[in-house]
């Protein structure tokens, strides 16, 4: 998955999304597009795939254990999701804002943070008391909004700030929410 992911991005970027086939991606790989298609439903989700998604799931599942669940997200973002995409930064800046410039991908990107909203939600209430378990859905959406405009921040200044530093400073401003004035 990840060299059909980075054989196909430079493709994309180079001749456009829509000119690019999957059978092409496919002999470039060395594998028939039947085969690619079991490893990404859509060309899409070629760019869209992530494969820190394992590893950001393990690290929030440890520490959903550990902390509380703002905490857990503040500390799985930053510290996992920042050193990872830190340690892969051309690649992953050049996918980015490949998502962000092509409409299309960006539309599937949107989608995709619904469903990993949703599965974010599913997560959370299962770590949350019987009591809390109401506010799941808010603090999945509140800590994926933060995610996203970190991101968005980061792709739109080429990185000059490292992805981690606008997480952790989304996540200072999303706890002093209700100290606003």
């Amino acid at each position: 998955m990840r060299l059909t992911q980075r054989t196909a991005l430079p493709l994309f970027v180079e001749r456009g999304f829509d000119t690019v086939t999957v059978s092409e991606i496919a002999v470039k790989v060395g594998m028939a597009a039947s085969t690619l298609y079991r490893h990404f439903d859509t060309k899409e989700d070629i760019v869209l795939w992530d494969e820190h998604d394992a590893e950001i799931d393990t690290a929030l599942e440890r520490e959903l254990k550990r902390q509380t669940p703002l905490a857990a997200l503040r500390t799985v973002f930053v510290d996992e999701l920042g050193a990872r995409y830190e340690g892969d930064l051309e690649f992953q800046l050049a996918r980015v804002q490949y998502i962000y410039a092509t409409r299309q991908i960006h539309a599937a990107a949107l989608e995709a943070d619904s469903r990993n909203q949703s599965d974010l939600t599913d997560a959370l209430a299962h770590s949350l008391s019987v009591n809390d378990r109401h506010a799941a859905p808010i603090l999945a959406s509140a800590a994926m909004a933060t995610l996203d405009v970190a991101i968005d921040q980061w792709q739109a200044n080429s990185a000059a700030t490292p992805l981690s530093l606008l997480i952790a400073a989304g996540f200072d401003n999303l706890e002093r929410l209700g100290e606003l004035r």
